[in-house]
């Protein structure tokens, strides 16, 4: 069984722990970066399908990784999930293709929801 794959984008290690346990007992494939670099190599060899981005990390942000994340798999679908609320970083994150934007911290429920939904 050919199952999906995600890609956790996220600098603070407990919330990647979080997410991935949470997608992983649902079956997902899960990977986890918690730089713009390690991300990017898994794009690149894992090919996954959804990718979950924090905003807010050193070096990249989420914003500029998701543009070269896309660059090197156009395909893929994005959900932003950040302590960044404003109504000026939502819109940006919708504009650049994300399908949800969550704010953190996140309702487990939701999470699962915006997952189902991108990947169904």
């Amino acid at each position: 069984m050919n199952r999906e794959k995600i890609l956790i984008v996220d600098d603070a290690d407990n919330n990647l722990l979080l997410l991935h346990d949470l997608l992983s007992e649902l079956n997902y494939d899960v990977h986890i970066a918690n730089n713009h670099n390690e991300a990017l190599k898994i794009i690149d060899e894992q090919k996954p399908d959804l990718a979950l981005l924090d905003i807010m990390m050193p070096e990249v942000d989420g914003f500029d990784l998701f543009e070269r994340i896309k660059k090197i798999n156009p395909d893929i679908k994005a959900i932003f999930i950040t302590a960044k609320s404003s109504e000026e970083d939502r819109k940006r994150a919708f504009s650049m293709g994300a399908l949800d934007f969550i704010v953190k911290p996140v309702n487990i429920m939701n999470v699962i929801d915006s997952v189902e939904k991108a990947l169904n």
